[in-house]
Parts: C-alpha cells; structure tokens; sequence
C-alpha cells in the first residue's frame, strides 16, 4: 500500500518548503484547466499516467524521493505511487486527488483586531479565492463570499460558539460557484446580494445591503458596516469590521484591481473603481487592513501566511497615486487579459439565471481566478 497525504497536510508541506516535487498525473487538459499550487512556489512535473506506465521505470528514476503524486480522484496516483515503491522510490499519492484539493479551506486568523471580534481569512488554494468568517465568540457571525463547501465555516463557528445569522456575496462572483444562497438557505440565516450586479432581479431570498447598514455581531461596539464600492461589478459592497478591517471583494488585491469587464461595460466601471478608490477607500485610516477575494501569486502571501495589505500600501502603488480619471482608465482597461469563456455562464448562475447540472457545477468551479485587471501595480507611470 502507498503512503498517502491529505490536502490540508499537502498545504502545510507547502506553506513549509518541505515538498521536493509535485507529479501530476492527470491528462494535459485537467492540468492546464487547474495545477496544484499552494502558498509558495514548488516544483511541478506533468507527465499523463499512461506515459508514466509505459516508461515506469524512467519516470520513477526521474521522480524526487517523497514527491507527491497528483491525479483526479486519487486512484491513478495511488497505483503510480505503488509501482515507484516496487522500484525503490518512495513518493505519496494525495488523496482524494485534484477533487479534494479542489474543495480544501484552510482559515487562518486576522489576528491583533480590537474588542471581542474575531476575522478569519479562508484560503482556497485551488482557485486562489478568499473567503471569510467574522464573528464575536458567545454571539453572531457572518460568512462572507462562501465557496460550495460550508462545513470550514460551520464547525469553526461551532467551535466558537458562535451563530451565523448572516450570509454576504460581496458581488455576483464570475470565477466561482458561490456557496452563499445554499448555505444561508441551510442555517435560516439572511443573505445578502447586491441586485446591481444580478440586473435587478434576484430569485431567491436576499436582503440587499445599502450603504451605511449595519450588522449586529452582538456587541454593542462590534459591527460590519457596508459601502458600495462599484467597479468590479455594478453592485460591489465591501464591508468594514471594526473600524480596523475592509472585506473588499475583488475590488483592490494586494498587487492589483479588480477587472471592470466582466459585466461587458469596461470603461464605465473602470471609472467607478477610480471613484470608489479614491472617494471611499482613501478617507480612511491608512493602517486598514484591506482583505480581498482573490491573489493572484504566492508573492502574495504574507509571513503571517495571510493574504492582506493595508490603505497605506494600497495608496503607495503609482496606478493608483494616478489623479486624472482618463489616465486610469486607459491604464486599466488596457491591461486587461481576455475573460476566461466560463465566466459568463458562472456569473448567470450566481445571479440565479441558470441551474446546470452538478456534472457542469463541478466542471464550471475549477481552475484559477482570472479576477485581476493588474497583478502589479508597480512600473506604471
């Protein structure tokens, strides 16, 4: 029998240094679609299972000591992993495969937040998503921007004591399936979508918020306060805890905006994220911690393991010092990359507007997150 790592295990080897090579035996079109990639740079080999059977022992003797090898499922991986064990190279099959990566949460806490409450930023490593949950232990919580797999949220709410009593998409999500309607529909809580970014219309129960709003956290000194911030998307909210952190959506990333054509109207968003940018986000205290939806490369990543900045640094970058509109625009829209084919079809089925199959679900929420206009906003001028 080969030995065999888990995701969560397989990030934290990762988040270490400590994997000498990642194998990936999937075809060539499951890799391109997603890679296995984590909170820092590693060594990633592809070589389809049939052509590794074919040339076994060539590959095992091309294969690092200890190196984990990558199919779908799980089940190529392990029979790969124990011929390399008949030859002498002990290697690990992850389990559960690329599925499993696929649905893995990893929190890690936003920590030094003033008064009871508590922000813990959820890392999906397979799409470069963020999610989070923001709570007061002994009292309510909201989970913000959920993926399809609650139960992260729900037991580390558990765990703390805390109810979850409100459910946020800080916009009509175009990378990813969103959790959010399910899960709220689930726990009873209320959610909360922007109906801008749904064309007005949203087909299930949903609270939209309005700028200025509050949610109760149960204390008297602890809430989430909205602030439309339009650009990503016509609706965007992002919501600011404690005066001390901003959920921001897709956006401000740590190295770039958020791209304003999704929605097919570029120009006129790029010129409501320069307003948003420079109306709502600049006013405020310039050591905010700014948490976004998304990054985009393990450079990213912070040595707290977060991925997070702040107003100050935000406001350090040349694109965004830019003060005239029609230089930002330019500057935005023309470094835009060609939208992903899927995200259409993603936003119409965050917005409610189509139901697929969960055959298509599973193939639609694959791959990372193209959600960036900028991945640096250095060396503009």
């Amino acid at each position: 029998m080969a030995d065999t790592i888990t995701s969560t295990e397989l990030f934290r080897e990762i988040q270490a240094g400590t994997v000498t090579e990642i194998l990936d035996v999937r075809s060539t079109d499951d890799f391109r679609a997603g890679k296995v990639e984590g909170p820092r740079p590693v060594l990633t080999r592809h070589v389809p299972v049939y052509r590794v059977m074919e040339e076994l022992e060539e590959q095992a003797a091309a294969t690092r000591e200890g190196a984990v090898i990558v199919c779908g499922q799980g089940n190529g991986s392990e029979l790969v992993a124990e011929e390399f064990e008949a030859l002498g190279v002990r290697t690990r099959s992850l389990a559960g495969g690329t599925d499993a990566w696929n649905r893995l949460l990893v929190p890690i806490e936003i920590t030094g937040l003033p008064g009871d409450v508590r922000v813990w930023q959820f890392q999906r490593p397979a799409k470069a998503c963020l999610s989070y949950l923001v709570g007061v232990p002994g009292g309510n919580a909201v989970i913000v921007d959920p993926t399809r797999s609650p139960d992260a949220y729900l037991e580390l709410a558990q765990v703390n004591d805390m109810a979850v009593t409100h459910v946020v998409d800080t916009h009509v999500h175009a990378d990813h399936i969103s959790g959010g309607p399910a899960v709220a529909a689930r726990l009873g809580a209320e959610y909360h979508l922007p109906p801008e970014d749904a064309g007005g219309i949203v087909p299930f129960p949903n609270r939209p918020l309005k700028d200025g709003d509050q949610l109760d956290l149960g204390s008297a000194v602890v809430r989430a306060m909205t602030m439309h911030l339009p650009g990503h998307t016509p609706g965007t909210t992002a919501l600011l805890v404690s005066e001390t952190v901003l959920l921001v959506g897709d956006t401000v990333f740590v190295r770039g905006l958020g791209r304003p054509d999704l929605t097919g109207q570029a120009e006129e968003l790029a010129r409501d994220l320069f307003r948003s940018v420079h109306e709502r986000l600049r006013p405020l205290d310039p050591r905010t911690i700014i948490a976004p939806a998304h990054w985009s490369t393990s450079e990213e990543i912070n040595a707290d393991g977060l991925v997070t900045t702040t107003i100050e640094e935000v406001f350090t970058a040349t694109l965004l010092n830019e003060r005239a509109i029609e230089r930002f625009v330019e500057q935005i829209v023309s470094s835009l990359p060609a939208a992903p084919q899927a995200y259409d079809t993603i936003r119409r089925v965050n917005a409610g507007q189509i139901t697929p199959g969960d055959d298509e679900i599973e193939v639609l929420d694959v791959g990372r997150n193209q959600c960036a206009a900028s991945t640096s906003l250095t060396g503009t001028s």
